[in-house]
């Protein structure tokens, strides 16, 4: 295997759309040499970020498309989500009070906070009219216990 890899998806803003990519990038990523926090973290940021476009990014029920860039290296996980709605920087949105959503009947409310603290680093930017987040997720933890390498060149 080459020191990264990568693939893309295309996802229609439509949930059924985003469960049935979820499964395709769990089954990509099940074939490649990360651990299983990796593997998991990786999925839930994908599934909490495409959501929140899909839900919250349009004001039509026009199709739109979300791309998702995955490649991987030796250090990290790298998502790149790419689309066309509203602007929308989630690395400028405070963190939440969790005491209260905890005693509130409302669901929701933890997903980008859930995803800032599972990355490495989280960045997002602006370029012309689409939204880039980027998220860098560690492919071993500290306490990870498998010892998994990608190959060198």
């Amino acid at each position: 295997m080459p020191t990264a890899t990568e693939k893309t998806w295309t996802i229609p803003n439509q949930m059924k759309a985003m469960a049935d990519a979820a499964r395709d990038i769990l089954d990509w990523l099940d074939g490649l040499p990360l651990s299983t926090r990796a593997k998991y973290s990786t999925v839930l940021a994908i599934e909490e970020m495409v959501t929140n476009v899909i839900k919250y990014g349009y004001d039509d029920c026009a199709a739109h498309a979300i791309r998702l860039q995955v490649s991987i290296d030796h250090a990290f996980v790298k998502l790149v989500f790419e689309d066309d709605g509203h602007p929308f920087d989630p690395t400028q949105r405070p963190a939440p009070d969790i005491e209260h959503i905890m005693n509130s009947r409302k669901a929701g409310g933890l997903g980008i906070e859930l995803v800032r603290r599972m990355s490495e680093r989280m960045a997002y930017e602006r370029a012309g009219h689409l939204n880039r987040l980027t998220l860098h997720i560690r492919r071993l933890q500290p306490d990870d216990t498998q010892n998994i390498a990608l190959a060198t060149p």
